[in-house]
């Protein structure tokens, strides 16, 4: 009976011993540990409980922050944390704000600023418990000293700085010619763009085309633009542009025009076929030219034989008159009618 008694008294002992064990310091999950005091203890006797709470930057995801010590186990752990967000940064006038790692505790955000501005400040930024660390940066425009002042010509306005894209215009006397960009800009990099341009004179020489001739357009002097338009003299053809203009560089553009020989045409000839048919005659042009002639000998003839037979009768009546003893008259006059009559007895007389 004692003997028992004892049994149960020792098994008491231990079930009571089992139930009063101490549990060690329980290990919370990520980012997380003990709240409180009970970070610092090392042990903890059976039924105590204790709550975890987040690192510094996260907060809790959900779940209980609690667990209790039974029996030398600690119950399951719940909750779970998750970092915090530090939301959209404030915006920076004349800048860019990069989020390209993100904008949750521990992340960093990078400030750029636009073309033409310069960043004061640092461009960087950190997430932190409280949200985004630091003053944000500032972007101020940026400023163009004016430029050298031209050997001949001008610019305005004249100012002692220019802000970032402002505008200055320069402009030639006459009888010059602005050799460049009449506007400049303040560029982003601080000076003017593009390059600062000369007021130069141009004279273009005088264009002179081989086989060719002025035919329109300016007349020399030749300054910048001027323009002449030539033309190809008879029997030469044009092979490129016929006007030219005189170039800031006082070269005549494009290059001068060229002026070529035309070429004979080659014509082809053709035989006939051979025609067994007799060929007429074709017509003399000179025929009537040769009756025209033969016509005027015939009358040259009959003209020299009745001025032969003048002359013959001429004598004849100077023989008659001296046979007869007349001295009227002329013997080569136009006969009488007497003389006639005389004439012809002695025609009558004289003949066979």
């Amino acid at each position: 009976m004692a003997a028992s008694f004892l049994l149960l008294l020792t098994s008491v002992g231990l079930f009571l011993s089992a139930q009063a064990q101490d549990c060690s310091s329980p290990v919370g999950g990520d980012n997380m540990g003990l709240k409180g005091n009970d970070i610092l203890l090392q042990s903890f006797p059976d039924g105590t409980k204790v709550t975890f709470a987040c690192d510094v930057g996260y907060v809790t995801a959900g779940g209980s922050a609690s667990i209790t010590c039974t029996a030398g186990d600690w119950s399951s752990l719940r909750m779970t944390c998750k970092r915090k967000q530090c939301g959209a940064f404030e915006d920076v006038p004349n800048g860019n704000v990069d989020y390209s790692q993100g904008n949750e505790f521990g992340d960093k955000l990078t400030v750029t600023c636009k073309p033409g501005y310069n960043l004061v400040g640092n461009p960087n930024i950190l997430c932190g418990n409280e949200g985004w660390m630091g003053r944000p940066p500032v972007c101020e425009v940026m400023y163009c000293h004016p430029p050298k002042t031209p050997t001949i010509g001008s610019f305005y306005p004249v100012k002692e700085e220019y802000e970032y894209r402002e505008v200055i215009v320069f402009s030639c006397p006459d009888t010059f010619t602005l050799n460049g960009s009449k506007s400049l800009s303040c560029s982003e990099s601080g000076v003017f763009s593009p390059a600062v341009p000369e007021c130069v004179q141009i004279d273009c020489k005088e264009p002179v085309v081989e086989f060719g001739h002025w035919d329109s357009g300016s007349r020399g002097p030749y300054t910048y633009k001027a323009t002449v338009t030539f033309k190809c003299d008879k029997g030469y053809r044009m092979t490129n542009s016929a006007t030219i203009i005189c170039g800031i560089n006082e070269l005549w553009e494009p290059a001068l025009p060229k002026c070529e020989a035309v070429p004979a045409d080659k014509t082809t000839t053709t035989k006939s076929p051979e025609s067994t048919t007799k060929p007429t005659a074709a017509p003399d042009p000179n025929g009537g030219k040769r009756l025209y002639t033969g016509l005027g000998v015939a009358f040259a003839a009959i003209a020299l034989v009745a001025i032969a037979g003048g002359l013959w009768r001429c004598g004849f009546l100077k023989r008659l008159m001296k046979k007869t003893g007349s001295g009227r008259g002329d013997a080569c006059a136009v006969p009488t009618e007497e003389d006639e009559v005389a004439l012809g007895k002695l025609d009558g007389a004289a003949g066979p």
